[in-house]
């Protein structure tokens, strides 16, 4: 299984053999749990990249881009599920970043440290927490993101609650869901068009977008 090459030609991540191998590792220990968990309903593993790691990537590009030449950097994954956006993430950026893992269900905070045992992963740990505007989510983080959360003026306050000041929130966002350029309930927190990305997942024709807000 691999990523399809038309995807990450423009990152600007300089994968290497052994992160390949590492994400080709973690695709291969969702496939193994995802009916016993029900982590996915995907029908081969090669849909994991396709779906799941690559989406990670393009926000792992974004975050690369935005951190600018910061040594390291915090980032938090909101309702991570069993880990597709944040362990890719921290996957692709290594040492630069540390990774929180936020999750509810405990199956799948304990699927997540499984995996990052057997990754051998180093600088990302699995909270089992439920986000909330008060934080206390073991930040302040540089950036935090989320996919598939909820509404956006919903889960804005929430992921942006650790932020440290001028840190980036990332949303996920599909065709269908309206990234609003200014939100009248919340005037801590900036949409940056310039910043925002979209793009495309192989095989579709919708286009998705990483919405980026900046932390007043």
């Amino acid at each position: 299984m691999n990523l399809r090459n038309d995807f990450i030609t423009d990152l600007g991540l300089n994968l290497s053999a052994q992160q390949f191998e590492v994400l080709a590792a973690y695709a291969s220990l969702v496939w193994q749990k995802k009916d016993d968990l029900n982590l996915t309903s995907v029908s081969n593993e090669q849909e994991i990249w396709d779906r799941h790691i690559t989406d990670g990537l393009f926000a792992a590009a974004l975050i690369k881009k935005l951190a600018g030449d910061k040594k390291n950097y915090c980032v938090a994954d909101y309702g991570t599920g069993c880990g597709y956006i944040g362990i890719s993430v921290k996957i692709a950026l290594g040492g630069l970043c540390n990774m929180s893992l936020i999750e509810t269900l405990n199956k799948r905070c304990m699927f997540m440290d499984w995996c990052l045992m057997k990754l051998g992963l180093k600088g990302i740990k699995v909270f089992k927490a439920r986000a909330n505007t008060k934080g206390g989510q073991a930040g302040p983080f540089d950036f935090t993101m989320q996919r598939a959360m909820g509404k956006l003026e919903e889960v804005l306050p929430v992921c942006c609650a650790d932020l440290k000041s001028s840190g980036y929130f990332i949303a996920f966002q599909s065709e269908e869901q309206k990234t609003a350029e200014n939100n009248p309930k919340e005037t801590k927190y900036f949409y940056q068009s310039d910043l925002s990305r979209s793009y495309k997942l192989f095989g579709e024709d919708k286009i998705r977008n990483l919405a980026v807000y900046k932390k007043g």
